[in-house]
């Protein structure tokens, strides 16, 4: 639904994934998106390989853990009613290799989201991180944050 004054859909999106819920509400989006403009959707997770070990170490207890996110992010975007397949990268900082896959494939838009929570779980001041500010800083392409709904997805409500 594109009107005089609406933001055009993307025709190509770039979904970083990372261990948060945040991640996989920007998948819902893109994939919801994706599937109106019948869109490219690529989904990526980067391992973050620390400088003293060389970049293509065997990072097993990572990419295991990797792999089983980018499975749970292509089940939600299925579930959003557009199948998309994850790819698994290792690389020094994620926020380069981001732009590097974003660039790679074209993409005109990178959809991120963020966590709105602190380690324990408590709502805090919403910090974007490091690779979140390369990649907003860098991207020659639109970014989008997604910040994680603060409302409860079950549960009794309180008034």
């Amino acid at each position: 639904m594109e009107g005089a004054n609406a933001m055009p859909l993307p025709e190509a999106i770039l979904v970083p994934i990372a261990h948060s819920e945040a991640s996989l509400e920007a998948v819902t989006i893109a994939a919801t998106m994706a599937k109106q403009k019948k869109a490219r959707f690529y989904l990526v997770h980067v391992i973050e390989v620390n400088r003293s070990l060389p970049l293509n170490a065997e990072l097993e207890a990572d990419a295991r853990r990797g792999e089983q996110l980018i499975r749970r992010a292509e089940e939600v975007a299925a579930a959003a009613g557009y199948p998309v397949s994850g790819t698994l990268l290792q690389a020094r900082e994620a926020g380069q290799a981001i732009i590097d896959e974003a660039l790679d494939n074209a993409v005109d838009t990178i959809i991120m989201g963020i966590s709105n929570s602190d380690a324990a779980g408590v709502a805090s001041a919403v910090r974007l991180g490091r690779t979140v500010e390369h990649v907003m800083k860098h991207a020659t392409c639109a970014v989008w944050v997604v910040r994680q709904s603060m409302v409860p997805k079950a549960g009794p409500h309180h008034e």
